[in-house]
């Protein structure tokens, strides 16, 4: 038989230490997480001013422009030449305006999501030549809409849809990019560019690129979309 002090208040003192020394643990990895989504958050709102500030001094300058011209012509003082370069120039700045408007609808579709399709969205497909007539570069845009961002991982499959000799053929991205790759992996908040590049093989006619977007963890989700294929400034 062996005799222990029996010490009932130091048991519940040390259950008690354990319980306030995890409680506030648990309290400061809130307040950390609630304060780094709050700077994140803060950090695209100010982006997005930004573009909106930009937009407005644009369209201010384009009516300037459209009014000097105007004021020009009735008076006669403007040959073919300057016409040409004004106008050009405010074709330039319509541009620009239409590219701000892009990004503020893009902006204003991830923080404040007011529509129906919610979740993982394949936003956006750009491909580019490159020097070498067989290889591509490509831009892709991943976003998240929903309330509340938290991060999202998983991973993004390319497939090239298109003709091969007199048959129909799909390549997929192992058999497109040098490193032998089937997907490339994501994660992000907001949104995220994954760019990189193509080689189509020789013979090969691409007509569509699939996109197939596959996301892990508690809320999976598969997401597909096609893209013609278009270069930008064919």
């Amino acid at each position: 038989m062996v005799v222990v002090p029996y010490r009932p208040l130091y048991k519940a003192g040390i259950f008690l230490l354990c319980l306030v020394t995890i409680t506030a643990f648990s309290w400061l990895t809130y307040q950390y997480g609630l304060r780094e989504g709050l700077e994140t958050k803060i950090e695209v709102v100010n982006e997005r001013d930004e573009i909106k500030e930009q937009l407005a001094q644009s369209a201010q300058l384009v009516r300037q422009l459209r009014q000097d011209v105007a004021e020009l012509k009735l008076g006669g003082q403007v040959d073919s030449r300057a016409n040409e370069e004004v106008r050009l120039t405010v074709e330039q700045l319509q541009d620009q305006i239409a590219e701000l408007n892009e990004e503020i609808r893009f902006y204003k579709g991830v923080m404040l999501p007011n529509v129906g399709d919610k979740g993982l969205r394949i936003e956006r497909l750009d491909m580019k030549a490159s020097n070498d007539p067989n290889k591509y570069n490509f831009s892709l845009l991943l976003t998240q809409v929903v309330e509340k961002h938290e991060y999202v991982q998983g991973g993004v499959e390319i497939n090239l849809l298109g003709q091969q000799g007199s048959g129909e053929k799909k390549l997929s991205l192992d058999e497109l990019s040098a490193d032998n790759q089937e997907s490339i992996r994501f994660r992000f908040r907001y949104f995220q560019n994954i760019d990189g590049e193509l080689t189509v093989p020789d013979g090969f006619e691409p007509q569509q690129i699939m996109i197939v977007a596959r996301l892990s963890g508690r809320n999976a989700q598969l997401l597909e979309r096609k893209f013609d294929w278009q270069i930008d400034g064919d």
